[in-house]
């Protein structure tokens, strides 16, 4: 990282917006939701009122897939490799420069912030207090610690000022829309304001994991929307059907098949987790009809996305995320973005170019006119592009062929208590392709993560479910052979990248990201 001195840290600057003036910006995060569960069906307000009129981005990787790196990348733009965090677990504790991210940048050039719901994995572990404010927010209210249900959980409001616990009351979706509304009430005025919600839905809740009823300590919908979904099938089901798995990596090929009993089983696992989301649906609307009613809408940019995805079965991997397949990290990402900030694009557009989580803070970066590395002060060279150039539709301003880092340590502890995932991985999305090199592995009986070298290499274009890792099935076909060097040698560029050529100086590195 590159330091740019001065006495304060933090200092003012002069907001210079993309179209001069600020707008606010809402960003709605929901948690462990896969591309495949955002559709017509499960989120219909969401789909009209934002992806309608606005930019719905197709092809958004996770470049950790694993909620607390992936919410690091939303905080500094940056891959885990920069900002520290590769892993849930100690989680917030290793973010580099944690007083030095968006929402601090955003205050600096005279926004009010606001944080609701749920924040990073190992926060409260870290802070002396675990009702302080984290820095970046002027307004906070906060999951507090990690044991949250759907009916009982508590929340930190404003640091030590009031603790509000709910145990068997409000649905907690609920509180955390009505909560984020009654903000963009209190926030709308002539200062522009950033408010970011963070969903725990469609997590499974943290107590309760023997209760019963039909999800047990799975995601618990609301009681409205109970067997709103029954019978959904699983998506992806060519690869929870996969009967060959000597091509995996031995920790997910080892997995016992998954015979009907249990397919059934995370069937009503997922009919569970859909039915959370149309509470998530109706507090994006009503955030919509909030700052349409404080004359703000038109001012206002709102973006939905996920942290990361989840297995449903595929690949026999019943449950859970942390390795790089389509279920995990393939998320999705939807802008309502106003027409004086589209830049001539048009709303309502597909964009299936790549892009990645770390891509959101330069592009909240430009609308705003603030600064992650001012000429006096901390810096933070960010990693990802601003989403400009195709939310304005010139497509030929991006990469065609964009190559995105995934990456993931389990640190130094050395140990991986799921067995059926991998310690270390390095490797890149490009094209068509995904190349994965796992240089550390569990023992299946211990856990002990020891040096490995397993690789894997999936054809999307003709095998989109990641059946054929084609580093064991065809690894002398010519075109494997040539593909493999190539992203053998991304993946070693991208490893300990930082920055954008033409943009950022030159690395200590000396790569750039792509």
């Amino acid at each position: 990282m590159i330091g740019c001195g001065g006495e304060d840290p933090n200092p003012p600057v002069e907001p210079d917006p993309a179209f001069g003036m600020q707008p606010n910006v809402v960003f709605v995060l929901t948690d462990d939701q896969d591309y495949a569960s955002y559709n017509r069906r499960t989120m219909p307000r969401t789909w009209e009122l934002l992806g309608r009129q606005g930019v719905t981005f197709t092809n958004t990787q996770d470049t950790t897939p694993l909620c607390c790196p992936s919410r690091a990348a939303y905080l500094t733009g940056q891959y885990g490799h920069n900002n520290g965090v590769l892993n849930n677990k100690p989680g917030y504790s290793t973010l580099e420069d944690n007083d030095n991210v968006l929402g601090v940048w955003l205050q600096r050039a005279g926004y009010e912030t606001a944080y609701v719901g749920k924040f990073l994995n190992g926060y409260e572990r870290y802070v002396d207090d675990k009702d302080e404010v984290a820095p970046g927010w002027d307004r906070w209210s906060a999951l507090v610690g990690n044991a949250r249900g759907y009916y009982e959980f508590k929340l930190t409001v404003d640091g030590k000022q009031r603790k509000e616990v709910y145990d068997d009351g409000p649905y907690l979706t609920d509180v955390l829309n009505d909560r984020a509304s009654e903000l963009v009430q209190k926030l709308a005025g002539e200062t522009p304001f950033f408010l970011q919600l963070g969903h725990a839905a469609p997590h499974n809740e943290n107590i309760n994991a023997d209760s019963g009823g039909p999800c047990g300590g799975g995601a618990v919908p609301a009681r409205r929307d109970q067997g709103r979904f029954a019978g959904e099938p699983l998506p992806n089901m060519a690869a929870v059907l996969e009967r060959d798995l000597d091509d995996k990596p031995y920790f997910v090929g080892d997995q016992r098949a998954l015979d009907a009993a249990k397919r059934r089983g995370i069937r009503a696992r997922y009919q569970c987790r859909l039915e959370t989301l149309p509470a998530v649906d109706r507090g994006i609307a009503e955030l919509v009809e909030t700052l349409r009613d404080a004359g703000e809408l038109d001012e206002t940019v709102i973006v939905f996305a996920s942290d990361n995805g989840n297995f449903h079965g595929q690949h026999r991997l019943a449950a859970g995320k942390g390795l790089p397949y389509e279920e995990a990290s393939h998320v999705p990402l939807v802008m309502r973005v106003p027409e004086r900030l589209r830049g001539g694009g048009e709303a309502g557009t597909r964009v299936a170019a790549p892009t990645a989580n770390i891509d959101l803070v330069p592009t909240i970066v430009e609308w705003s006119g603030t600064e992650s590395c001012p000429e006096a002060g901390d810096c933070r060279v960010l990693d990802g592009r601003s989403l400009l150039p195709l939310i304005e539709g010139r497509r030929g301003a991006w990469p065609a062929q964009r190559p995105i880092a995934t990456e993931f340590d389990i640190g130094k502890d050395g140990i991986q208590p799921d067995r059926a995932t991998s310690c270390r991985f390095a490797g890149v999305r490009w094209g068509p392709w995904l190349y994965v090199r796992h240089s550390s592995s569990p023992d299946p009986e211990t856990g002990a993560c020891e040096e490995s070298e397993i690789v894997e290499v999936y054809d999307h274009g003709a095998d989109p479910f990641e059946l054929d890792n084609l580093a064991v099935v065809a690894p002398d076909l010519p075109r494997v052979v040539d593909a493999t060097e190539d992203l053998e040698a991304l993946t070693d560029q991208l490893a300990d990248c930082a920055g954008i050529e033409g943009r950022d100086p030159v690395p200590e590195s000396g790569h750039y990201c792509r």
